[in-house]
């Protein structure tokens, strides 16, 4: 065989292997756009139809799926949020709805759409107590065999999201499923203007048992509540955790932290799909963007102590503290945030407790010492 062949032979196979890549990730393009299109169809629905427009044959005693939505000042996006839900083909759901002492119209919306729809179930706080407390007290509500949190201005994405994600629990019975969301900051928005969830863990089929399963909100960045259908128990078991371990209320930032920690710690499997399921807005309106910074800050320094608390007595689960602990530096520095008197002693409490702490080693301790002087 003359050179010259070999390497015409080399090319062709170069060419065959480039030109199935390039089919491969062209397929991968396709199906994103025909799911998108149909997810956008979807999402149109819902914003057209305020209201459920189609006769409920609800003969069921006990849901499959609570839905569980905290909500406080939405009265622009709750409707859409809860059309979402009322257009899913599975209609064995509990539509629990935490009002956390609204001041707008969104009490009223609610209790109107209650009227229509026997499946909502509308919780009110006394008090506003923030999204942490109102997730878990709708938790502790409800009755589904699964839970699946959503926030009061995003909506699923398509009709069979919940019928889907729930066949896959009850056949394979992992205790947690999680899967992709999309993002935008309208609900009018081009399907070339959504972008997918930036977190790691979402760009795999991948599933995790324990005790790889601990720390995947830290290690993975996989921190949020919703994009998740989840057992009752389970949730339930985080919730009673956390109340052992810490009791707070008025928490809206990195709370998805805490309770995706504590899930995490006690469900034995998790397992991501990658398979479209929410719209979540990107809005300037939301708890990240208008909260005091003395709150924000507090949220975090409240996300590190729990980790210490709930981490094991050796090395390697302490490590964890540490590492977030770093993380929480680099984070008030990007923000330019400071402590208040009543943090700063918070603060300090905690730099205590990890100083004395013997399964932290000197040499961590050291260097936490030295970055945080620099705060």
């Amino acid at each position: 065989m003359s050179i010259q062949k070999i390497l015409i032979d080399k090319y062709i196979i170069l060419f065959l292997i480039l030109s199935f890549f390039g089919m491969k990730n062209y397929l991968l393009l396709y199906s994103k756009y025909y799911v998108l299109s149909k997810g956008k169809n979807f999402l149109n629905k819902c914003l057209e139809a305020t209201s459920l427009k189609r006769k409920l044959n609800i003969s069921f005693n006990i849901p499959k799926v609570s839905v569980i939505i905290p909500v406080f000042n939405c009265e622009n996006t709750i409707k859409y949020s809860i059309s979402s839900i009322q257009n899913q083909k599975l209609e064995e759901i509990e539509i629990i709805l935490v009002n956390d002492f609204s001041k707008d119209n969104s009490r009223y919306i609610i209790e109107e759409m209650q009227k229509e729809d026997p499946r909502i179930v509308i919780i009110n706080n006394n008090q506003n107590f923030g999204t942490l407390y109102s997730r878990n007290i709708g938790a502790i509500y409800a009755s589904g065999k699964y839970i699946f949190c959503l926030d009061n201005d995003d909506m699923i994405l398509n009709e069979e999201i919940i019928s889907k994600l729930y066949n896959l629990e009850t056949k394979y019975n992992y205790d947690i499923i999680g899967f992709k969301i999309i993002n935008a900051n309208n609900y009018r928005a081009d399907i070339t203007n959504m972008y997918d969830d930036p977190f790691i863990s979402r760009k795999h089929n991948q599933i995790i048992y324990q005790p790889h399963l601990k720390y995947l909100s830290i290690t993975n960045n996989d921190c949020h509540v919703w994009g998740k259908i989840i057992k009752n128990e389970i949730y339930k078991k985080a919730i009673s955790l956390l109340g052992l371990k810490r009791r707070t209320t008025y928490l809206c930032n990195a709370e998805d932290d805490v309770i995706v920690l504590m899930l995490f710690k006690v469900a034995k499997s998790f397992r991501f799909i990658p398979m479209y399921g929410l719209f979540h807005l990107i809005s300037g309106k939301t708890a990240a963007f208008t909260l005091p910074k003395d709150h924000i800050v507090f949220s975090k320094l409240f996300f590190l102590d729990l980790l210490f608390d709930v981490s094991e007595n050796n090395y390697q689960e302490k490590k964890y503290v540490v590492n977030n602990a770093i993380l929480i530096k680099n984070f008030f520095l990007a923000k330019n945030l400071t402590f208040n008197k009543k943090n700063n002693k918070y603060f300090k409490k905690i730099y205590k407790k990890i100083f004395n702490c013997p399964y932290i080693s000197l040499e961590n301790k050291a260097y936490l010492k030295n970055i945080f002087n620099k705060i």
